[in-house]
């Protein structure tokens, strides 16, 4: 628990410092979250044929590169950077001679993997360059509901959730969402306002919602692959997609949920 709660902090110091310290560096840094997210995307699936498929990995960090990246460095119509990664994906299928290396359900399942997390961390970084303030409530409240839920889970859990994350509680899942409803609702008052006192305690009852779900969501994939953690990168946690699952569902839901409210 202590690893965990450390590792917490100090990848929350790390990217509340990077949006501090200037757009360009904060997109950077995100980007490269990115890539190792795709990374562990692909290396769950592709364990036994990690380096017989390379060449589509790194096609895919490029198409991720063009999707998180551009308005930020770069201005490209959004037809070309949806359209193209399509044709790159898809056509190869056409030349590889061996259906088991690659066909199409893995064109599909690598666009798939592509499209959500570029367009997820590109909604992330754009975020931060353009309202610093709004970015960092997404991380907090996904690091605050997670820490929260884990705690409460190791010291009075005894329901399971959910049989997706045997080791998540009812009594972690109530406490994390307490508390990171209740930690959001003080940072916004404090650092964005604007809003009366029942929008924002319904908008960040649902970004910890949507924290859980995230959290879930990409739980369900490491079970569908039989596997534990999504890499060892992270002390305590597993990869980085077992730490940025849930703001990447957070992040989504922010965009849309403040378009709504």
């Amino acid at each position: 628990m202590r690893v965990r709660t450390l590792s917490s902090i100090v990848l929350m110091a790390i990217l509340i410092g990077s949006a501090v310290m200037g757009g360009s560096f904060f997109a950077i840094v995100l980007f490269l979250v990115a890539l190792l997210s795709y990374r562990e995307l692909f290396h769950i699936k592709y364990q036994d044929k990690f380096h017989e498929i390379s060449i589509m990995r790194f096609l895919g960090y490029f198409c991720l590169g063009l999707i998180c990246l551009n308005d930020i460095f770069f201005e490209l119509d959004s037809s070309l950077v949806t359209l193209f990664p399509i044709l790159l994906f898809t056509i190869p299928v056409v030349f590889y001679n061996n259906s088991k290396k690659y066909n199409i359900t893995d064109s599909f399942y690598l666009l798939g993997s592509l499209f959500f997390l570029g367009f997820s961390f590109h909604n992330i970084i754009y975020m931060g360059v353009s309202d610093i303030y709004r970015c960092i409530l997404i991380f907090l409240i996904a690091f605050v509901t997670d820490t929260y839920a884990y705690i409460g889970g190791k010291l009075i859990g005894k329901h399971p959730l959910t049989t997706i994350s045997p080791n998540k509680t009812v009594e972690g899942s109530i406490i994390g969402t307490i508390m990171g409803c209740l930690v959001g609702c003080i940072y916004y008052n404090l650092a964005i306002g604007g809003i009366s006192l029942v929008t924002m305690i319904i908008l960040c009852f649902m970004l910890t919602i949507l924290s859980e779900i995230g959290d879930l969501v990409f739980s369900s994939i490491k079970r569908y692959f039989q596997q534990k953690d999504y890499s060892n990168l992270i002390p305590g946690h597993g990869g980085v997609l077992d730490r940025f699952d849930s703001a990447i569902f957070v992040s989504l839901g922010l965009s849309l949920l403040s378009k709504l409210l």
